[in-house]
């Protein structure tokens, strides 16, 4: 599907990811930004100054190794690329995940319910 923003090889494209620190800052510290929090993640929103909704993962040290960070972020990307429908329209979304995680489908689960909170 390179047509719609994906890559050949299925990684985000650049329309689709929050790029740099000063993205992260602009939707986690932002005085309009929207916060829901659950037992395992958090989910910062703002509203996009142009284009579509983009996405921004970050994964504290408290989660785990290194190997278990990256793991839990490329199952949170496969969520998101699956279930785009979930996706808020024009929104730029932080998930942060601050708290060790084994239940996987429990954390897929709760990241499901707090995107439909923000929609």
């Amino acid at each position: 599907m390179t047509g719609f923003g994906w890559h050949s090889d299925g990684k985000f494209g650049k329309n689709y990811r929050l790029c740099g620190r000063s993205d992260f800052l602009k939707v986690c510290r932002g005085q309009e930004s929207i916060r829901v929090k659950g037992r395992y993640c958090r989910i910062s929103s703002a509203e996009a100054t142009i284009g579509d909704t983009r996405f921004g993962i970050a994964v504290s040290r408290k989660a785990g190794a290194a190997v278990t960070r990256n793991r839990k972020k490329r199952i949170i990307r496969e969520f998101l690329r699956n279930n785009k429908t979930l996706w808020p329209s024009a929104k730029m979304i932080v998930i942060t995940i601050d708290s060790p995680c084994d239940d996987e489908s429990g954390l897929l689960n709760e990241i499901e319910q707090l995107l439909r909170k923000i929609k």
